[in-house]
Order: C-alpha cells, then sequence, then structure tokens
C-alpha cells in the first residue's frame, strides 16, 4: 500500500510518466554542437501559488512511498486539448501534460500539454508557485544537479537553458536533438543528434558541455537511437534499433562499444535500471521485462511506457488510462487512478 501525503495547497496531486519515454523530433543537420543561432528566447514568466490557485492552473503532489523508491502523483489542472477521439493506447500519453524531471530542491517540469502548439515549458515549486516557458512541443528536459537549471530540447531540436527560478531561455545549440537527455555525474549532457526533423536517421550519441557548448560523438555506430544515460561506471548505455538488425542496448566505453542486451526487434519505450541490469519495454501493447545477467525475458502482461525503479526491482506502466505498479515478476503491487505518475528524483524534496 502507499503512503499518500497531502499537498501544501490542500489537493491530492497526480503527474506523469517519468524517465525514459524518447519523444523523437527532428532535426536539421549532424554536425555536433553547432553554435546556438540568434533566435529571441521563448517567452517567460512566474505567479504566485495563490495566482495559480487563482488561475486554476495550481498543480499537487502526492507522495507514494512504494517498492522501488518513492512515487510522484501530481494532480494537474485540466487539459486543453481532447483526448476522446485517441485510441485508449494514446490518451495515457497525451491526456493532459507529461512528466519530465524533478530536481533534489523539490522543482517539477512538466510539458503542459502535449500535442499543443501553444503549449510549452511548465516548472512548479514545493509553495506552490510556478515559472512558465513558452518553449513550443517541448521534447524532453532534465535538471541540473543543484536543480538551479534545466536542460530541454524544443520542437526544432534546439537546445535550451532554462533558469529554475524564472522560467528565463537561453540557446545552447542548434542540434537538432532529440527528447533524449540526461546529465552525467561531471555535468555535461547525454544528447541523441540526429540527421534532421524530417527524418530522425542516422543519429548518434554526443557528450555536450553547457559551459565550452562544445560536443564530442560517444558512439560512433549508426542506426535509430532511442536513448542513452550513464552507467555507474562512467559507461554510456545507449539504445538503438540498429541498421539491418533489431534493437539493441549497448555499453560504450571510452569510444568502445559492447551489447549489453538485445531486445525484440520491434521494442518501444524501452527503460533501464539504474545500473543497466534489467530492461523494460513493450511490443504492441505487451511490457517485458529483461534481465541482463541471465539473458532471459519475462512477459508482465499489458501496459505501455514502463517506467522501471532506479534500483529494478519494480516498474510503473500505463493501463487503460491508469498507472499499475509491478513487480519485477509482474505482480500488481499498487494501482493509479491517473496517468501523471512517476519515479520521484527529488530525494524527498518534492513536497514540504
Amino acid at each position: 500500500m502507499s503512503v499518500r501525503h497531502r499537498s501544501a495547497n490542500g489537493g491530492r496531486t497526480r503527474l506523469r510518466a517519468a524517465v525514459p519515454i524518447l519523444i523523437i523530433m527532428s532535426l536539421a543537420s549532424l554536425s555536433g554542437a553547432q553554435t546556438a543561432n540568434a533566435d529571441p528566447p521563448p517567452p517567460a514568466q512566474t505567479i504566485t501559488a495563490d495566482q495559480a490557485r487563482g488561475s486554476r492552473s495550481a498543480v499537487g503532489v502526492v507522495r507514494h512511498a512504494e517498492r522501488g523508491g518513492e512515487v510522484l502523483e501530481l494532480q494537474l489542472p485540466p487539459p486543453r486539448i481532447s483526448t476522446s477521439a485517441l485510441p485508449a493506447s494514446e490518451q495515457g500519453r497525451r491526456a493532459a501534460a507529461r512528466f519530465l524531471d524533478s530536481a533534489s530542491n523539490g522543482a517539477i517540469a512538466i510539458a503542459d500539454g502535449v500535442g499543443d502548439s501553444e503549449a510549452g515549458l511548465l516548472l512548479t515549486f514545493p509553495d506552490g508557485s510556478q515559472a512558465r516557458t513558452a518553449l513550443a512541443g517541448v521534447a524532453g528536459a532534465s535538471f541540473a544537479a543543484d536543480g538551479s537549471w534545466l536542460a530541454s530540447v524544443d520542437a526544432a531540436g534546439r537546445l535550451w537553458r532554462i533558469e529554475a527560478k524564472t522560467g528565463s531561455a537561453s540557446q545552447l545549440a542548434s542540434g537538432p536533438y532529440t527528447g533524449s537527455i540526461h546529465f552525467t555525474r561531471s555535468g555535461d549532457l547525454l544528447l541523441v543528434e540526429a540527421a534532421s526533423i524530417e527524418a530522425p536517421f542516422p543519429a548518434v550519441v554526443v557528450r555536450f558541455s553547457p559551459e565550452s557548448r562544445r560536443a564530442v560523438v560517444v558512439d560512433h555506430e549508426e542506426g535509430f537511437v532511442f536513448s542513452a544515460f550513464e552507467l555507474p561506471d562512467a559507461s554510456v548505455a545507449v539504445t538503438a534499433h540498429v541498421f539491418g538488425g533489431g534493437v539493441e542496448v549497448r555499453r560504450v566505453t571510452n569510444g568502445s562499444s559492447a551489447r549489453l542486451a538485445s531486445l525484440d526487434p520491434r521494442a518501444i519505450d524501452a527503460s533501464l535500471s539504474d545500473d543497466g541490469s534489467r530492461i523494460a519495454y513493450t511490443v504492441g501493447g505487451t511490457v517485458f521485462l529483461h534481465h541482463v545477467a541471465s539473458g532471459s525475458t519475462d512477459r508482465l502482461g499489458p501496459g505501455e511506457m514502463p517506467r522501471v525503479a532506479h534500483d529494478g526491482s519494480s516498474l510503473l506502466v500505463l493501463r487503460d488510462g491508469q498507472t499499475a505498479l509491478l513487480a519485477a515478476d509482474g505482480t500488481e503491487l499498487d494501482r493509479f487512478s491517473t496517468a501523471a505518475v512517476a519515479w520521484a528524483s527529488c530525494e524527498g524534496g518534492c513536497q514540504p
């Protein structure tokens, strides 16, 4: 059972998918970290908790102590776009907003309206205040370690630095990049740079320095790259559909690549535990969990968008517009009535 808490502004709360789903967008030329163009920054504004409540845009947070770590459930304002005409499998993905990341200081980043061309980036804080950035078509975002800023990619594949307190944005690079954004322990970014927005393959993984605005290619193997993140030994786990082959996860160390796992050729939405020992993915609306050490794969039943707990002991999946918490053997441990649920990475700071 969950340990449920009340939000500071009085409401129960909900939130949406965290971690690894890649929203692929197209980009514009495979040239590493290009110098940022002089594009005008998107407008930004901040509002107080009272103003958020008055405008009916307040976001509440409920914390749940679960097997595998802390889970956040957000209560979001009504969506601006009707999803009734969408297939059931897509309604959970696009019903309202999409959880992007949480920070150690309790800030939460939300794409406030997936599929809404007028939507942008919403940052909400434990005291109920908010910062909004009109970053059209937000594809992904990730907080820096201290929570003071976050890196985000827009619909054109451009990389932006967003100041958490104000929402103000400055362009770091023109990319084009996809929605896979992960910080390394050293403070660099792991990004997927694609050939173009219209045809986002081939793609490569680059290590981008926010300080120098330079990128170095990490993995030279061509393919359709879904995501990349750093493992505990500082190697990089890359999930990709290899040209002429299937979907695989490989470990890249100092430019040398070794296969970590081979997945079903139709696999999507792959999610890895922090140490890379377990990999969840979906095929045709069914969730599978691959165990790297044994090479075995378990079928866990229906679901979409699996998100593995940091320690790999459980996972969150979308089911019929709700979120189910599953044990590694597929046993359902808990059920949430919304799709807006995610693993927390804010170390208990998401709620006062």
